[in-house]
């Protein structure tokens, strides 16, 4: 590693270039790396809230034809009580749950159109219905309960073993329910942090035999789909489409990528004790069309790690040939692959998938802050970036000198003239003077701070703090750009 500069150099002072034309910020509008054939091609995309609004009302127009479908079908006066209403209630809340689970599974089926607009979002949003789901089909099932119980005068615990007897269907609903139960609840995020990525992503697979066992009691008892022909075969239609979605996506491309690039590790770098690089070759690299910022999801098929995948982002801009990440080995999967992985293995790549590159960009002057591993794609990022030492700043943020990741490559890259490297040592505090992250330290050291477009990338702790500092020293939320890496 390079010498450290020293406190002086740690904390200087990014002076901004007095051009000649007397404005130090000329909008120009440059984008990546013209080198990269899958950025020099990209096309102005539709913004992340513009997208997400589009997809908002689409869905909220399936939900609301729904609404339609059963208003019409149950009338004010066939509701003569308190256990029909009930019981009306419980096939509104099972005909939206079941419409939300089907949008759930299609937000897992990584649609790369999808994917590479909105990127993090898809994931924020995917938790974020969840929470309703399980919310509605929880009342469906109470409402269910609650409505024959009434209506027969019997208790509740009497009429759900009479109803598994004499409707089949109701059993392999009741599966689906607690199969959604299971996974709802290791999503909390207490729960989701103690069973750690592994076991969190394989109880998370049960939402699609949840989702075909649910679709077969909807098709069986909904009372929509069995009066009403089109309904039915919409329903099914929409259903089928989900699946093929998924079976496109997460098989069958993945497989024939596999077939068509046969990636296997080249060789393996060791960055530092508890840090290390892949180099991953194979062929017709260029027709992945990835972008420095992007992940792949990466299967290593080596003893003991086989049977997993694990998202890891792009360190480095690809090559015609070449794939490189950077894996800091911190849990129990990482030091596996520290220990077994081998130059010739083969490698399984899913992607690339993520909108954290530098096709955001929209001003020439660009700040990147990144913390722990989430440095390796504001690394990949840099290169992908159309500017001098000026224009870019890589803010590193760490605890100390010892803990920077990547620091020998940045150091280079700033003797190139292609960024400023600037260390962020030091712990959070609570005053200007201890936290190296305080707003005013920001300003001080980078005074054309609100001039430029920032990228941050690290854990949500971090990138949350850094945000709400970037906003009280005067820069515009639309010219932060956030990844967080959590799950």
């Amino acid at each position: 590693m390079e010498p450290s500069p020293g406190p002086a150099g740690v904390i200087r002072r990014i002076e901004p270039e007095v051009e000649t034309t007397g404005s130090i910020y000329p909008f120009v509008r440059t984008f990546p790396n013209p080198h990269s054939k899958s950025v020099r091609e990209a096309r102005p995309m539709l913004s992340r809230l513009a997208l997400s609004t589009l997809l908002l009302i689409i869905a909220l127009g399936g939900a609301v034809e729904l609404l339609t479908l059963w208003w019409m079908q149950t009338p004010p006066s066939r509701v003569q009580n308190l256990s029909e209403e009930l019981i009306m209630g419980a096939q509104l809340t099972g005909l939206i749950g079941g419409y939300l689970l089907l949008i759930e599974v299609a937000l897992m089926a990584r649609l790369p159109w999808l994917e590479h607009r909105i990127g993090s979002w898809l994931a924020s949003l995917h938790r974020y219905l969840g929470g309703y789901l399980f919310m509605l089909l929880t009342m469906h099932v109470g409402l269910v309960l609650a409505g024959y119980s009434l209506s027969l005068g019997a208790p509740v615990n009497t009429v759900f073993l009479d109803v598994m007897r004499t409707y089949p269907d109701v059993l392999i609903a009741t599966i689906a329910y607690l199969l959604l139960l299971c996974l709802g609840l290791s999503s909390a995020r207490k729960i989701r942090r103690k069973l750690g990525y592994e076991r969190w992503h394989m109880i998370h697979l049960i939402a699609y035999p949840a989702g075909i066992l649910a679709y077969g009691h909807e098709i069986a008892m909904g009372a929509q789909f069995t009066r009403n022909e089109y309904a039915r075969y919409t329903w099914t239609g929409l259903s089928v489409a989900v699946a093929f979605a998924v079976f496109v996506h997460r098989v069958y491309v993945p497989l024939r990528r596999h077939v068509r690039h046969r990636l296997r590790i080249s060789h393996i770098v060791a960055e530092a004790p508890d840090t290390f690089s892949i180099y991953i070759k194979g062929s017709h690299i260029d027709d992945l069309n990835a972008v420095g910022g992007q992940y792949f999801r990466w299967r290593f098929m080596a003893r003991g790690v086989w049977y997993q995948s694990h998202p890891f982002s792009l360190s480095a801009h690809p090559t015609d040939d070449t794939l490189r990440l950077t894996i800091k080995g911190v849990g129990g999967y990482t030091r596996r692959l520290k220990r077994r992985l081998r130059p010739g293995q083969r490698v399984f790549a899913d992607g690339p998938y993520g909108a954290f590159t530098a096709v955001l960009r929209r001003r020439r002057r660009v700040l990147l802050i990144g913390g722990g591993v989430g440095v390796t794609p504001l690394r990949a990022i840099a290169e992908t970036l159309d500017g001098n030492e000026r224009d870019v700043i890589f803010a590193q943020r760490a605890s100390s000198e010892h803990d920077l990741l990547m620091a020998d490559e940045l150091w280079r890259m700033q003797r190139q003239g292609k960024l400023t490297f600037l260390p962020i040592l030091g712990k959070r505090g609570k005053t200007a003077k201890e936290d190296p992250m305080h707003p005013q330290q920001l300003l001080w050291r980078i005074p054309d701070l609100r001039e430029r477009e920032v990228f941050i990338c690290g854990s949500p702790g971090m990138v949350n703090a850094s945000i709400r500092n970037l906003r009280k020293a005067g820069v515009k939320r639309r010219y932060i750009h956030s990844e967080l890496f959590d799950f």
